[in-house]
């Protein structure tokens, strides 16, 4: 499949999901998680999408589900989905799923991450309601070998607690096995028209089973490939290269699907 055959099977169909990750794929990858903004014109061409007849837009990730509406904002008529399924707020900011926090396991988990942070202070911790990350892009090249000794611990101890260790770009997160991005879909597929096709875009491990279950129901999976990750472990329907080709194909799509 190449980018004009999905531009036109999506907007023919009679009802569409587009649901898309954030950082990677909307926006670049920053050296701080903070720093990262939606690219120029992905914003816009998501908005004008969510307009369209027949149409549902998504913002599927693994950030906060407070930290996704305020870098979203300008997508009024968005889902938005929070800590890979863990949260997720239908248009209008209306919260319908809300997982339940392990507070008592992830409290124990955050202090042995601490440790591995005293180890290798360049490492940092990003404590969620549902999950716990550690970041490590600012370790410099002469600290990995220890850093990735620590997260190794800290992996094995996350996994004897019950959490699931996704090892994404620079960054080891644990999460409530409960939870993904393809589950996330399939909960949002309840909520719309039997028969929408659904298309995803990702460019991480963590997108991996959304976009498996996207290709699983007849959908397409997308994957936005990077110098980091060229290739990912899952068959998508179609690789672009970086977020410019991927909101390059949902500025496409808005005008095509809309006019």
């Amino acid at each position: 499949m190449d980018v004009l055959e999905l531009v036109e099977r999506a907007a023919a169909a009679p009802s569409l999901l587009l649901a898309t990750d954030f950082d990677g794929t909307i926006s670049e990858i920053t050296a701080v998680s903070g720093g990262a903004v939606a690219a120029p014109g992905a914003l816009g061409a998501l908005e004008a999408l969510s307009r369209a007849p027949g149409t549902t837009v998504a913002i599927v990730t693994g950030r906060t589900i407070h930290d996704v509406a305020a870098r979203t904002a300008a997508v009024g008529a968005a889902w938005r989905v929070g800590e890979h399924g863990a949260e997720i707020a239908a248009p209008g900011g209306e919260l319908v799923y809300l997982a339940e926090s392990p507070t008592k396991a992830l409290d124990a988990l955050e202090r042995e991450a601490d440790e591995a942070v005293r180890r290798v202070p360049s490492l940092w911790v990003e404590r969620k309601r549902c999950s716990i990350a550690v970041h490590w892009r600012l370790v410099p090249a002469e600290a990995r070998p220890a850093a990735f000794d620590a997260l190794g611990a800290w992996a094995d101890a996350a996994a004897r607690r019950g959490f699931v260790v996704m090892r994404g770009r620079s960054i080891h997160e644990a999460r409530d096995a409960a939870h993904d991005k393809g589950r996330a879909l399939a909960f949002l597929l309840t909520r719309l028209p039997p028969g929408t096709l659904v298309v995803y875009a990702g460019d991480d491990t963590t997108d991996e089973p959304a976009i498996a279950h996207a290709r699983e129901i007849g959908g397409v999976g997308v994957y936005i490939a990077s110098s980091e990750r060229p290739n990912t472990a899952v068959e998508p329907d179609l690789t672009l290269d970086g977020p410019g080709a991927w909101i390059a194909f949902v500025e496409a799509l808005a005008a095509r699907r809309g006019g």
